[in-house]
């Protein structure tokens, strides 16, 4: 049997620890603190209903090198690379749903040639529906499903002229992202926030293709490409010096399965014969260390470099890119 002081005494030393704990949590605001949002994963919290943010990338990407089928690094025979104007645009359409366009254009080139002025590559659209939303200190995550769809409006076959105005590769593919994004108190009292995203993807339509192509066909070719399914995985970390500088690090991995060719072409003796061409998996990691800089809570500048670290059977990549995110 208790005694009544010392059932007393556990309830008010009970009261003092909860008191403690909501002073503590009440401490940790997200006011006065900004992010922009790191270079690769999207922001799985969405937009707030009626807002819009909007994000224009210039990028520079520059490739000479490429992995093999082992993952052994090769000096490719021609530097290639590109300039690139990327514009994400995002509208919170309710509390929960929000809807985002990726528009883009690039200028490539290859050795000491390029193509004609910028070219309008494919557009990708996203639609996301938050599941659960975050606490007001971002201590609760924030975990979102999306539906995003890649669509062919960059050209990728019947190339007459020149071979690097074809910027997109003909491919309808729909994917499936998980995404969840939190913020952890670090004992100084300034937050990490960290998000990432695992997306999913099956092999779309095969997409048709005639004459020279982004897949190296030549002009009499008459076929498909069949295209693999995709896995992709990113993960980033912000962290906020004060209101004004962020520090930034992130990684991404993908990979796609393998790729078939099919068709028919002219020979050099000018008989019709038949292409059925395998391609192998192919798959890649990438970093991307960036720094944020806030001039208001609704105009951030984020800056960084996404390099490809290895990879089988795809290009090796050095992108330097800077954006600005504007919150209206």
């Amino acid at each position: 049997m208790h005694h009544p002081r010392s059932t007393l005494a556990v309830a008010l030393l009970l009261a003092c620890t909860l008191h403690s704990a909501s002073a503590l949590a009440q401490q940790h605001s997200l006011e006065g603190v900004n992010f922009t949002g790191p270079l690769i994963t999207p922001n799985p919290a969405g937009m707030a209903a009626g807002h819009w943010y909007i994000e224009p990338y210039l990028v520079r990407v520059d490739s000479t090198a490429y992995f093999d089928d082992s993952g052994d690094r090769h000096r490719s025979d021609e530097r290639s690379g590109a300039w690139a104007v990327v514009v994400p645009i995002a509208y919170g359409f309710s509390e929960r749903v929000t809807g985002q366009v990726n528009l883009s254009a690039s200028r490539a080139e290859s050795g000491s040639t390029h193509s004609s002025g910028f070219r309008a590559g494919d557009t990708t659209a996203r639609l996301q529906y938050l599941l659960q939303a975050p606490s007001a200190d971002g201590t609760t995550p924030a975990v979102s499903l999306a539906l995003v769809q890649r669509f062919s409006t960059g050209s990728h076959d019947r190339i007459t002229g020149n071979a690097l105005d074809a910027q997109g590769d003909g491919v309808q593919r729909t994917t499936l992202a998980l995404g969840m994004q939190k913020v952890e108190w670090m004992g100084n009292d300034r937050p990490l926030r960290w998000r990432a995203q695992f997306s999913a993807g099956p092999a779309p339509s095969r997409t048709a293709i005639s004459g020279a192509s982004v897949y190296g066909t030549d002009r009499g070719f008459q076929g498909h490409i069949a295209r693999g399914s995709v896995l992709g995985l990113s993960v980033g970390a912000e962290y906020s010096f004060n209101s004004r500088w962020v520090g930034v690090m992130e990684f991404a991995a993908s990979r796609e399965s393998g790729q078939r060719l099919t068709g028919f072409a002219p020979g050099a003796d000018g008989q019709v014969r038949r292409i059925d061409e395998r391609r192998p998996a192919s798959r890649n990691l990438t970093l991307a260390p960036a720094v944020e800089y806030h001039f208001s809570p609704s105009l951030g500048l984020i800056a960084g470099v996404e390099m490809t670290v290895a990879g089988r059977n795809s290009g090796r990549i050095i992108s330097p890119q800077v954006a600005l995110g504007m919150f209206f």
